[in-house]
């Protein structure tokens, strides 16, 4: 029962003007896929995509690592169902000027623009390019250091550096922020990034996040959504903008979730936006069991989730209110 993957955020869903979700999966009939292709990896049946839209999802990033792993006919055929299905989609395409268009959808007389992006993926099979269909790729390099005592203590992990390009791939996405920003009155960077437990991510932020964060706040958007840790991580606010490194996990089915007592956090965001401008941003706090969906409740009901977040978001010097349905940030004032 697809429904059933929703239901749990159903009624915090039903009345917002913009949903947003970062589709993990391509949605494709097994027809599509190549003979050889036996991949285990994320792939929903055609007939399932009437939960998202049911749910009130109505924008979708598709630049993630999922949207290609079963080849290009499947990813092709995913746009071709989301276009029928009326969402807006960004990150994906079947050329890359289309992969890298704004995500824009209007409601109420105001424009959302969502730029979309992501580092994780596998670049020669997945990133689109002038010809051929894709995703919106950002390069990232990866370095490691050893440790000033690697010599006494020989095993002892190395510090990781990772470093985003800064040539073209930073133009085009400062360009397409700035295109973003004419066309709509708020603009919202989408970014697929950091490291998941799969790939032995703790919830650490890499170091590309937070650069790459600070620029495109730099560049012109209003906020940053990050996504594919499956965990949550901080949220920071810079220049009175925020940036939501990770939103966690929503629905997936994840190997290390196969356990019953398996527990992560979950977010749901609220943005609120009036006068053209995001005047608040909260969230609320959700706690996932297994393979989800995950239970959403009022703040004090779920205390330790709220402060865990606070927690990790200590770093930042961010500032929340606990409220009876949400926990706001305090956003401040652009500098």
């Amino acid at each position: 029962d697809p429904d059933s993957a929703f239901a749990t955020a159903r009624h915090l869903l039903k009345d917002v003007d913009i949903a947003f979700c970062n589709l993990e999966t391509v949605v494709a009939d097994a027809k599509y896929l190549a003979p050889h292709d036996h991949d285990h990896h994320p792939r929903t049946d055609e007939w399932m995509f009437d939960s998202y839209v049911r749910a009130g999802f109505n924008v979708m990033n598709l630049a993630n690592n999922p949207s290609t792993w079963h080849g290009l006919d499947p990813f092709l055929r995913c746009l071709d169902v989301l276009d029928k299905a009326g969402i807006v989609r960004g990150g994906g395409g079947r050329n890359l000027a289309e992969a890298r268009k704004p995500a824009i959808i209007e409601r109420n007389g105001t424009k959302v623009a969502f730029v979309c992006r992501a580092s994780v993926c596998d670049p020669i099979t997945a990133a689109a390019t002038e010809d051929r269909g894709g995703i919106a790729y950002y390069p990232v390099q990866t370095f490691y250091e050893p440790r000033l005592r690697v010599h006494h203590v020989p095993g002892s992990p190395p510090i990781i550096h990772t470093v985003p390009d800064r040539g073209a791939a930073r133009a085009a996405l400062e360009e397409d922020i700035r295109k973003a920003r004419k066309e709509a009155d708020v603009v919202i960077v989408s970014w697929h990034w950091g490291v998941s437990p799969t790939t032995g991510g703790t919830g650490e932020l890499t170091e590309y996040q937070t650069e790459m964060g600070h620029f495109a706040i730099d560049a012109g958007a209003d906020m940053v959504a990050g996504h594919h840790s499956h965990v949550l991580q901080a949220i920071e606010v810079y220049k009175g903008k925020p940036i939501l490194y990770s939103l966690g996990n929503f629905v997936h089915d994840l190997h290390y979730q196969k356990r019953p007592n398996h527990i992560l956090l979950a977010m749901l965001v609220r943005c609120h936006i009036q006068d053209g401008k995001l005047q608040r941003l909260s969230f609320v706090p959700g706690l996932y069991k297994g393979n989800g969906p995950p239970d959403f409740f009022q703040p004090s009901q779920a205390p330790e989730i709220v402060k865990d977040i606070q927690k990790i978001s200590a770093r930042f010097g961010t500032q929340f209110e606990v409220s009876k349905d949400d926990v706001a940030v305090t956003l401040g004032e652009a500098s």
